[in-house]
């Protein structure tokens, strides 16, 4: 019987060690793997930013003209302000004309200077025509 308590305790004992050793050889071997896997990812990596620098430029060039777009869009609309806050002082009995007859436009053109540019022609327009001379009065 003692025999017996021997052969199985030296069983569990190899049988231990031997599931030591290949677990140590399988972390081993897993570590070489994923060593391995992660280097290639990197370059894979690598090569796709090389690949993309190209893009990336032409997306740098492209917001950087989209940004002067925006600047020439914010300078226009402030000079169109500017001329229409001066046209707007030089042409003072116009102006009053405006109020009186349209006076919703005028209190657009209180809010938005800029706008008299546009408008300026259409009243001319406006008021060459003989009938609609005589229904605001402007015939003197």
């Amino acid at each position: 019987m003692e025999t017996l308590w021997i052969v199985t305790a030296l069983t569990l004992i190899f049988s231990l060690s031997f599931t030591v050793y290949f677990v140590k050889r399988a972390q081993k071997e897993t570590r070489i793997t994923l060593d391995a896997l992660g280097s290639q990812l990197t370059e894979g990596i690598n090569q796709i930013n090389s690949d993309l620098e190209p893009v990336h430029n032409a997306v740098s060039r492209s917001m950087g003209a989209i940004s002067s777009v925006a600047d020439n869009t914010k300078m226009e609309k402030a000079i169109d302000r500017r001329i229409g806050l001066d046209t707007l002082d030089q042409y003072g009995d116009v102006v009053e004309g405006i109020r009186m007859a349209f006076p919703r436009v005028a209190e657009y053109l209180d809010d938005r200077p800029e706008a008299i540019t546009k408008l300026l022609p259409r009243l001319n327009t406006l008021i060459s025509d003989p009938e609609t001379r005589k229904r605001l009065n402007l015939d003197l």
